[in-house]
């Protein structure tokens, strides 16, 4: 063959290829939407266990049809609404996104703060000031607004203000969640101008005031179609009402769910979501925990119906969506925040192994400790849940090393009887210690001491009148994939949750969020 011939062949297999690539380019962007569903709690076990209470559209449809993993796991200790939420959007853990925690201790200031606060934002039909601005690395949202130059809608609608900002990520459109207090549509002045769409007359009436001090919450089905254990005897229905401020309540009920649903379509119906080539992002937060965060043994009933209103929910967002861009045009995802609520057991019945760590105590004893070794001084600032704060300005002006101090910390706090393990930040900064304690640390927000407290017992803190029961059981997570370019397929293969952002990255053709190191699940 000629040398001109073979120029000519390499110009044409070039130009096939390219052709090809393109195309593949073109077939991904003809995703219209991509709907992320996190259910805050949601279990696969209970998506079996309660399967006869399920229609067909909801979770039936996307076990069925998707790419399910029922074992999906966190790779880090006691991830909680907010830290599970960065992790699924950002693809990595909270050593690297900052989110440690619903609340974390701000050291500058020694006070507790709700992750998402930031005073320099005002609350929109709220009094609390949110933004994403403690979420320290990018997430499919923002990766999204980079890759279409902003040209992608992103909306973010939760229960919660956590969830539905670091869902949204840094760009977002718009991110709307209940307030706590009253119980109307909220947002932030972080996005901006409100946009267009909610200045409507209908959307004003929602962002006034939801209707939930109207509604009352009975069972789905009758009772007897429950599944009930034999030995709690005759099955007992149950009937909830709600006033202005029981905000917090209604969104434990199984009525929040319908609420965000209806927003979200809103948000659809009212948008120009799905309505060119660029791919738009949907995250929609829903709750799976029980009312009033009881356990199951307490309100049996009322856990099934959230879950059997929960699928029939998703089943009308999913519904909803293909309305709008057509059957095949949108990707789903879900997946579960990885906890349960944890109930202090009866331990008087039952003579199981228990006990409270309190921390005000442990704080001046172990400041006590500290003073008999380098001399009377404030070596402890504060403490947060299992987390300490020493006094880092004495230390340095004894000339008293980090890591010195630590190691008496240590020693003394493990004889202390409920905590099983005691942590120095020196130690897991150095990359020592367990890889999911490694994980859940994070510098800046972590403490200088981390325990882990006993299976069993609970941590006690009356300085914030908070107390934390301790589990190391199992929560089983789901993860779905459902839609375009999605084969089915169902896994009990353990599952890293950090590998669903690099997932929805490779379906759309985008960069990964940028502390992900993750590679995607094959679909």
């Amino acid at each position: 063959m000629k040398k001109k011939d073979i120029h000519s062949l390499l110009l044409r297999s070039a130009f096939l290829l390219t052709v090809l690539f393109l195309g593949n380019i073109a077939g991904r962007a003809q995703t219209k939407i991509v709907v992320g569903i996190v259910v805050d709690q949601l279990r696969s076990d209970y998506m079996e266990r309660y399967q006869s209470l399920f229609g067909s559209g909801g979770f039936k449809r996307l076990m069925n049809d998707g790419l399910v993993y029922t074992n999906g796991t966190y790779n880090y200790v006691s991830p909680d609404r907010s830290s599970a939420t960065a992790t699924i959007y950002s693809g990595t853990e909270p050593a690297y996104h900052g989110i440690v925690g619903n609340k974390f201790m701000d050291r500058s200031s020694l006070k507790v703060r709700s992750c998402v606060d930031d005073s320099s934002c005002s609350g929109v039909n709220t009094f609390d000031g949110s933004s994403p601005q403690n979420l320290l690395v990018t997430t499919i949202a923002d990766e999204l607004k980079i890759a279409t130059r902003g040209q992608s809608l992103v909306f973010s609608v939760a229960p919660d203000r956590d969830m539905a900002v670091l869902a949204g990520g840094h760009a977002a459109d718009a991110v709307l969640w209940m307030d706590d207090v009253d119980g109307r549509w909220a947002s932030s002045s972080f996005y901006g101008e409100t946009p267009r769409w909610l200045n409507t007359t209908y959307m004003r009436e929602k962002m006034r005031a939801t209707t939930f001090e109207s509604s009352r919450w009975t069972p789905f089905f009758p009772v007897t179609s429950y599944i009930y254990p034999l030995s709690e005897g005759k099955p007992q229905s149950f009937g909830y009402s709600f006033s202005t401020r029981d905000a917090r309540l209604f969104k434990t009920s199984g009525l929040i769910n319908d609420q965000i649903t209806d927003m979200a379509k809103v948000c659809l119906a009212a948008s120009a979501f799905g309505r060119d080539n660029t791919p738009d992002l949907l995250c929609v937060g829903y709750y799976a925990g029980n009312y009033e965060h009881r356990s199951e043994s307490e309100a049996p009933i009322e856990l099934q119906d959230i879950y059997c209103r929960l699928d029939r929910t998703i089943a009308d967002l999913i519904q909803s969506v293909e309305a709008r861009v057509g059957e095949g045009n949108a990707l789903f995802f879900l997946t579960s925040t990885g906890y349960s609520d944890v109930h202090q057991p009866a331990v008087g019945d039952y003579h199981l192994p228990s006990g409270e760590v309190r921390m005000e105590r442990y704080n001046v004893l172990l400041n006590m400790y500290l003073g008999a070794i380098y001399g009377k001084n404030e070596y402890v600032d504060a403490s947060y849940l299992n987390r300490i704060f020493l006094n880092h300005s004495a230390l340095e002006r004894f000339q008293i090393k980090m890591s010195d101090v630590q190691d008496r910390c240590v020693e003394f706090l493990t004889q202390v009887k409920g905590i099983k393990h005691v942590y120095g930040s020196m130690d897991l900064m150095g990359n020592k210690g367990d890889d999911a304690i490694r994980n859940a640390y994070h510098n800046e927000r972590s403490g200088d001491i981390i325990l882990e407290i006993a299976p069993g017992w609970s941590l006690a803190d009356s300085r914030w009148g908070e107390v934390a029961y301790y589990s190391r059981a199992l929560v089983p997570v789901p993860i779905i994939f459902f839609g375009k370019d999605i084969r089915h397929e169902v896994s009990s293969v353990p599952t890293p949750v950090e590998s669903v952002a690099p997932t929805v990255a490779a379906l759309l053709n985008i960069g990964v969020p940028n502390a992900c190191s993750l590679s995607p699940l094959s679909y």
